[in-house]
């Protein structure tokens, strides 16, 4: 019988025990098991060769039927017939983390001779390789083979020989740890050879065999609905597989954001973020020019790295357009609404106290220049005179008109002379600006507690549109073209 078979299971083992320790999955374990077997062995042609001693008390010579010695001796060729019969095996098996099991077997049967006296006995170890489809399964089919050594004893002759089977079978796994397993085994073997003192057998061993079983893993075998991560949530509704162990999540699976800035609670380092704010990676405001001042509180966002800013994010040099500080038609009187904008600047102020400031007021091209020079430079006291009502010291806060000088934007058109209508903060820190008295009214600037005047300005006819009523804006405002002399409502907003 050729015996090729025998190193093509061998590399077959080692294949598949290399197969199983690279996958990685959470299932594996050790395993033991008991099997029940109902062995057919298959009809054996073989060759009885005996001596002139022979008697018919040979154990080997009067296994079938009691042939005894041949006539002075010699061979001839036997066919041996075998009963099926049980068996019995147990097994220790170790699961990878992968459709791949190894297992040692020890298997024990025993078969009657059918047509001699006799029966044969036949123990075996086995290393077994077996692969497990349908892993996740409660019901998994399996094939597999394995390969070892058999001790095969006729009538107190014996052999030991190589022996090799095949396999398939059907495991159900009746608990995670308990699994029932139905299978079929063929085996097959190198030639026993059975020798006495006269006589010598040389034989075939084929078998098949039908198995029933049970095991016991040492594991807890995984079937069902599937929670790789082990967040609750099963993998056919996770929409954020491979959350970390612990971390909460939602009924999608997926990490709890409470503040919903895109960065998981478990991740984010500033929880509470506002809705809607553009945040790093740790969940946290951003803070481009990096000067401590996050981009939603920040009115000077290009900063230079180092420079000292105050709560505003607006440093020594850096100029913030009051947004929404407006006044009275062809006044200095402040609007309820410059108000409120106005306890914000003084709030940041307050929280800045190394810092101070130039109140500048600005016109439009609209009326003479000096007009409009004392229009502005009304305006920025009037801005200086309601911060310090609110709590700023007036030996931070310097206000200063600049009429027409500075435009931003063209004076040809609405929308150019809007832009140029403003009052701006400038931060000096602690520098002191020289004031050029040709710009300051002829009277005295009001102290804090005077009264301002709101009365209109009348130093010197007009004979161009009216340049009262300016508004300050930070952001270009679109404006309509209008007959009406007064082109300055316009809405502003400032955000300490």
């Amino acid at each position: 019988m050729s015996k090729q078979w025998i190193p093509s299971l061998m590399a077959g083992a080692i294949l598949a025990s290399a197969a199983g320790v690279v996958a990685a999955e959470e299932e594996k374990g050790f395993y033991l098991g008991g099997n029940a077997f109902y062995t057919d062995v298959f009809d054996a042609d073989g060759e009885l060769t005996t001596s002139a001693a022979a008697t018919g008390n040979d154990p080997i010579g009067g296994l079938l039927g009691g042939i005894g010695a041949l006539p002075g001796g010699g061979t001839s060729d036997v066919e041996t017939e075998y009963d099926a019969d049980g068996a019995f095996g147990i097994s220790l098996g170790y699961k990878f983390a992968s459709a791949w099991r190894a297992e040692l077997e020890y298997r024990d049967g025993e078969n009657e001779v059918e047509n001699g006296n006799g029966d044969l006995s036949v123990e075996q170890l086995l290393v077994n390789f077996w692969y497990d489809f349908n892993q996740g399964e409660r019901l998994r089919p399996y094939l597999g083979f394995g390969i070892g050594m058999a001790d095969m004893e006729v009538n107190g002759a014996s052999d030991d020989v190589t022996i090799g089977q095949l396999g398939a079978g059907l495991n159900y796994h009746l608990t995670p740890r308990v699994v029932l397993d139905a299978g079929y085994r063929y085996a097959m073997s190198e030639d026993p050879t059975f020798k006495s003192d006269t006589s010598r057998l040389e034989t075939e061993y084929e078998a098949q065999s039908l198995l029933l079983g049970l095991r016991f893993n040492f594991f807890d075998a995984q079937y069902g609905p599937k929670d790789a991560d082990g967040d609750g949530v099963f993998d056919n509704a996770d929409q954020c597989p491979g959350t970390p162990r612990g971390v909460q999540v939602d009924s999608v699976g997926c990490p709890l954001d409470g503040d919903k800035d895109g960065v998981a609670d478990y991740l984010d380092k500033c929880p509470n973020t506002p809705a809607g704010e553009e945040v790093d990676e740790q969940g946290c405001s951003l803070d481009s020019d990096g000067d401590g001042v996050v981009n939603r509180n920040d009115a000077c966002p290009d900063t230079a790295p180092g420079t000292p800013v105050m709560s505003n994010g607006c440093g020594q040099e850096q100029s913030v357009v009051l947004r929404g500080v407006n006044f009275e038609f062809n006044s200095a009187q402040l609007t309820v609404n410059a108000e409120t904008i106005l306890d914000g600047v003084a709030a940041t102020l307050i929280s800045s106290p190394g810092f101070d400031v130039e109140l500048q007021g600005h016109t439009d091209s609209k009326g003479s220049d000096s007009y409009n020079m004392n229009l502005s430079q009304n305006r920025a006291k009037s801005v200086k005179r309601y911060l310090t009502l609110k709590g700023v010291e007036g030996s931070r806060l310097t206000a200063r008109g600049y009429g027409e000088e500075q435009p931003v934007a063209s004076n040809d058109t609405a929308e150019g002379r809007a832009q140029n209508r403003r009052v701006e903060l400038k931060v000096l820190g602690s520098t002191d600006v020289p004031v050029d008295n040709s710009y300051l009214p002829a009277v005295e600037e009001p102290m804090a507690d005077e009264p301002m005047l709101d009365e209109p300005m009348t130093e010197e006819p007009m004979t161009e549109e009216p340049a009262a009523e300016e508004s300050y804006e930070y952001e270009p405002a679109a404006v309509e073209e209008s007959s009406s002399a007064d082109e300055d409502e316009y809405e502003y907003e400032y955000e300490p």
